[in-house]
């Protein structure tokens, strides 16, 4: 894990005084618990919202999305959520590189299925190696791989072996 800085560096990002910080919060795990905290909750709040739709067809999930994607909350990150973009930027610069391995795609749909196959990967290796979250699969590495042969399809080379 990155350092987040001092508790200096903290509470002058914040605008307020240490003392104001150590008041709230012990210390930076305490800070780190309570923004996780804060992001799964809203999170939470959403995903409830999607089950409690009555029928799931893309025009329901796609107001889902819309509404979800409105909170406030998600949008202030300050410069976490800088330093989240620019990684993700660098990791979809990576993907979409090489310009023969997406002959005839729109650039902007390159870009849209590297972010997408992205944050599946990312989503994957927090569950799973992160915090060791058990998959009911008996080849988890094999439905990752499916899931992102999927989203990046337009980019994806027939082989004759296909993996395990």
């Amino acid at each position: 894990m990155q350092d987040i800085g001092r508790m200096e560096d903290i509470a002058r990002a914040a605008g307020v005084t240490r003392a104001t910080v150590y008041a709230h919060f012990p210390g930076k795990a305490e800070i780190v618990d309570a923004l996780v905290a804060r992001v799964y909750g809203v999170m939470g709040e959403a995903y409830t919202e999607m089950a409690a739709l009555p029928r799931w067809t893309r025009a329901g999930i796609r107001a889902w999305l819309d509404e979800a994607a409105a909170p406030a909350a998600l949008r202030s990150l300050g410069e976490g959520r800088v330093r989240y973009v620019e990684a993700h930027e660098r990791y979809v610069a990576m993907l979409v590189g090489p310009p023969e391995r997406w002959r005839g795609v729109d650039p902007a749909e390159a870009r849209r299925r590297a972010l997408m196959a992205v944050l599946q990967t990312e989503s994957f290796f927090a569950a799973w190696i992160a915090v060791e979250l058990p998959l009911e699969t008996a080849n988890p590495l094999r439905l990752l791989a499916d899931s992102l042969c999927h989203l990046v399809a337009p980019a994806v080379e027939n082989d004759s072996a296909g993996g395990s």
